[in-house]
């Protein structure tokens, strides 16, 4: 048996309206549709819902449920990049935050950066982890290291000198 909808929507139709003409993104055009309809009671179960709109009874269910806890902010504050949590320690963060804001620093390149937490701290960091946190947070532009070609011949490149 469906399941039917029992929320009450706490704004007007016409609020919902207006923010779904002014909206751009598509994930909140469904959000925003999915209210409209139940204001206006043009459906009555969750399964009616999704198919008119073209998504999935569960996340119908997600909506429904998000909106009940927390609103209609709630429901529109889109979440990106998962959930996922750094992982270096916070004393790894403030050796970072101490080396990159000190204007007497040698530090040069992320490469050099990993290998100094690697000394001090005894923390071996992913190389794109460390550039990544180190550009988000502080806005660093050190100098990435760029691998050279896998065929480089020394010695060709010292016979091609010699010889210019």
């Amino acid at each position: 048996m469906p399941k039917k909808i029992t929320i009450q929507i706490q704004e007007s139709e016409k609020e919902l309206r207006l923010l779904l003409n002014k909206t751009t993104t598509d994930r909140l055009r469904g959000r925003l549709k999915a209210l409209i309809l139940i204001k206006s009671d043009k459906v009555d179960y969750q399964s009616e819902l999704a198919s008119k709109l073209g998504f999935t009874e569960k996340t119908i269910r997600e909506w429904l449920k998000r909106y009940q806890v927390s609103g209609l902010s709630g429901l529109t504050k889109i979440r990106v990049g998962g959930n996922r949590k750094l992982s270096f320690r916070e004393s790894t963060k403030d050796f970072i935050a101490q080396n990159l804001s000190n204007p007497q620093t040698t530090i040069t390149s992320y490469t050099e950066l990993q290998q100094l937490i690697l000394d001090n701290c005894g923390e071996e960091i992913n190389y794109k982890t460390l550039y990544g946190y180190c550009t988000r947070h502080f806005n660093s532009k050190l100098k990435v290291s760029r691998k050279s070609h896998y065929k480089k011949d020394d010695q060709a490149i010292e016979a091609f000198k010699k010889t210019t």
